[in-house]
């Protein structure tokens, strides 16, 4: 028996074809492929050398050679950057200037005019991507200082101070606890202004009546500041508030808002004719690192992007950004020339690798090499002084009131010191100045309001 030689199948190619040959080596296919990508996670075109061949990568190209290791034939083809729009790419399919278009090519009707597409390989819809102001805790370690501003703690710390000052000013003469050398009765103040935010004084400790005033004022706004303090140091531990710069698209629209999409993309179209966004208020955008930057800064109010797009900005941007309003437009699919037998054996290569889980895992290959990257907390929910302001000035003001009748007790008219008497016989109009000028005594005290108090039970007996 002769041996035969190597057998060449038809374009001298030694590959066993597994059916119907479309492409030989003397016939490849032209596969034009997006050269300037948005997303280069998609199609990601680069060179070793200017001139060189071009390296072709991204998530529609792994799909492309899983989709054409399912056909049962060899299919030989190379790819061909171009630099145009996307619509202008699947024209050059009705031109013959290419036999297919491989890339994140949205489905449309108006494309169908001129090529015929495949099997969508990826979810299908245009989505609004809002940045949101979000509430993110600073470093751990400082969390503590988070609920107040830096003002506010100056402002809670200089009146603490002086509401102890108060205090220990008009006692200093009656009460032992606050006698002692000045470094003693420095740090009594001290003391006491700081303590009153976790502990009340004890009203038995203070002689003065009107110590006692500026103390129970001092203490109410203790309680609220405190309890402000907590209030907002939980939030920030358990509560991420979110809240979208804006709701919806009508919104946009009537505030002439600025909104950003692809600028070599269907979007710029649709936004205009469907949506009816003025030209002036879209943003065209060419790179998928100026959306997070645009969206934050406010240059833009919002981005109009194709759902597999927002997948990637979100995976990039884990926090700050969420979906909005959604519209219903076709997937990414294939692009091949109107009445090409490949097409149908193409789109049951797309259905075979999804239903397998291969498009699955070549996602999320493509979405787990994004880093996540932290936004920094840019807006400040510390609460500020205009949130205690009129607190601060009751207290100030209770403490300033008590010093100056401490200070000027003359002010008022004098009260014979006769006891109860005097309540029972003075005009109702007058009571109230009886007991301040009771309250402003210098030589006042719980001894003396015993006698003032039970002077006429002493004089029966």
């Amino acid at each position: 028996m002769k041996i035969l030689g190597q057998v060449n199948w038809p374009g001298r190619s030694p590959t066993v074809p597994r059916g119907w040959v479309v492409a030989t080596s003397f016939n490849r296919l032209k596969i034009g492929v997006p050269g300037h990508n948005t997303f280069k996670g998609f199609v990601n075109v680069t060179y070793e050398h200017p001139g060189g061949p071009p390296t072709v990568g991204g998530l529609s190209i792994d799909v492309f050679k899983a989709v054409v290791r399912e056909l049962p034939y060899s299919l030989l083809y190379d790819f061909v950057p171009y630099n145009g729009t996307y619509d202008s790419l699947v024209e050059e399919i009705h031109l013959t200037t290419f036999d297919a278009v491989v890339g994140d090519t949205t489905i449309m009707a108006s494309r169908c005019k001129h090529a015929e597409f495949s099997q969508p390989y990826s979810d299908s819809g245009l989505q609004v991507l809002l940045y949101t102001k979000s509430r993110t805790s600073p470093a751990r370690a400082w969390l503590f200082k988070k609920p107040f501003t830096t003002w506010t703690w100056i402002s809670t710390t200089l009146i603490n101070l002086y509401s102890g000052f108060i205090v220990w000013f008009i006692e200093r003469r009656t009460n032992r606890d606050f006698e002692g050398s000045w470094f003693k009765q420095c740090g009594t103040i001290i003391w006491i202004a700081f303590t009153t935010l976790f502990t009340s004084l004890q009203g038995d400790k203070l002689h003065s009546n009107l110590s006692r005033m500026a103390a129970v004022i001092w203490l109410f706004v203790a309680l609220v500041i405190t309890s402000s303090y907590t209030a907002s140091l939980t939030s920030l531990l358990t509560i991420p508030n979110l809240n979208p710069t804006v709701t919806n698209v009508e919104i946009l629209r009537r505030t002439g808002a600025k909104v950003g999409c692809n600028g070599n993309s269907f979007v710029v179209k649709y936004l205009e004719d469907v949506l009816k966004f003025e030209p002036q208020n879209i943003e065209k955008i060419f790179s998928e690192d100026y959306y997070p930057e645009a969206l934050k800064s406010g240059k833009i109010a919002a981005a109009f992007l194709e759902v597999p797009y927002i997948k990637v900005l979100l995976a990039t941007n884990c926090k700050g950004f969420m979906k909005g309003e959604s519209f219903k437009v076709g997937g990414f699919g294939f692009v091949f020339p109107k009445g090409a037998p490949l097409l149908l054996d193409i789109s049951q290569g797309v259905l075979n690798v999804s239903e397998s889980g291969t498009l699955r895992n070549i996602e999320n290959s493509m979405l787990s090499s994004y880093k996540c990257s932290e936004p920094d907390d840019d807006v400040d929910y510390s609460l500020g002084f205009d949130s205690f302001w009129g607190l601060f000035a009751i207290t100030g003001g209770a403490s300033t009131i008590a010093l100056l009748l401490f200070l000027f007790p003359g002010a008022l008219p004098k009260w014979p010191n006769v006891g109860t008497k005097v309540f029972i016989e003075t005009e109702p109009k007058h009571e109230m100045q009886n007991l301040l000028r009771t309250f402003a005594s210098p030589q006042h005290g719980p001894v003396e309001d015993e006698k003032i108090l039970f002077s006429a039970e002493m004089k029966t007996q």
